[in-house]
């Protein structure tokens, strides 16, 4: 049998955050005799995570396939690595029950890194099995609210690119997922999101970049486009591009959140200093790529190995 040593990374370097759009959710693990409401749990937190068209959920016979629909607690980045390839997936979720302790965390997929975990304490005047759906969807709210974007850049079959010109404005085109609030003339921001240790990404462990600031000057259902107002010129906006929208996610923190967002902030925060007043055309640049090669090449020959 082949031995497998496996050296906790040391994230020295600055990864930027890429859209989490796929997803795969993991059965509750429980006790064995919440079993049937733990199966219960998983299709009400897959329903919720489909709802608004904003991530796409495998499904439990994919699942099942790859022989990982079983519950799971913690992951190490390497877990969670292996997991996403299988199920090629953007993030991973798990969610376990510790003594009346209820726990949620959420893994990117590309290096295995914690982006988000919470965890809720059950009442103990009120049965296990009546708190568990209620309790774990309060958990993906808040997920949801930690988010720093509420929506990514499409491609419009008609134009040119990610960026088009309107006349003499410089437009781009955004999915925002089916029950956002987004109106009219809300600030939208074009963003990047990166981190270099190990905390979880989406609470306090990323720095934010604003590259584009704009507003919305229309709303399609689901897709609204936005004027660009500042740029800055030497990045080039791609499809997936991280979009901010600052009023929705205040409504998202205010209604979601189950811990003050001003003492559970992603920071630093700076506009990038190349920002200024669009014009007529937008300059390509190549965008900086910051990876873990170790522990991608690592989760690889762990995969192979299996």
């Amino acid at each position: 049998m082949m031995a497998v040593i496996f050296v906790a990374p040391v994230f020295a370097q600055t990864v930027e955050h890429t859209l989490i759009r796929r997803v795969a959710v993991f059965p509750l693990e429980a006790s064995e005799n919440l079993s049937k409401k733990s199966e219960e749990v998983w299709w009400e937190l897959r329903e919720f995570l489909t709802k608004d068209k904003r991530f796409l959920v495998a499904t439990k016979s994919f699942l099942q396939q790859q022989n990982v629909y079983q519950p799971r607690n913690e992951l190490d980045p390497a877990a969670a690595i292996i997991l996403a390839k299988l199920l090629d997936a953007d993030a991973v979720v798990a969610t376990y029950l510790k003594d009346r302790s209820l726990h949620m965390a959420v893994y990117e997929g590309k290096f295995g890194r914690p982006l988000w975990a919470q965890e809720v304490e059950l009442q103990p005047s009120l049965r296990v099995n009546d708190q568990l759906g209620p309790m774990t969807l309060k958990l993906a709210r808040d997920f949801i609210a930690s988010i720093p974007y509420q929506g990514f850049v499409v491609l419009d079959p008609l134009k040119d690119g990610a960026v088009y010109r309107d006349g003499r404005r410089l437009m781009f085109k955004a999915d925002v997922g089916l029950n956002s609030e987004v109106a009219v003339g809300d600030a939208a921001e074009l963003i990047r999101v990166k981190s270099d240790h190990i905390k979880p990404l989406f609470t306090h462990g990323a720095t934010i970049e604003v590259y584009a600031q704009g507003r919305v000057v229309s709303i399609d259902r689901e897709v609204i486009t936005v004027e660009i107002q500042r740029l800055a010129k030497t990045v080039e906006v791609k499809e997936k591009a991280l979009v901010r929208l600052p009023k929705e996610k205040l409504r998202l923190e205010q209604q979601f959140s189950l811990t003050d967002p001003l003492k559970n902030k992603i920071n630093p925060e700076f506009i990038s200093p190349e920002i200024t007043p669009a014009k007529e055309e937008v300059a390509e640049h190549k965008p900086l790529i910051a990876s873990l090669v170790f522990i991608v090449n690592l989760a690889a020959v762990l995969l192979f190995a299996f």
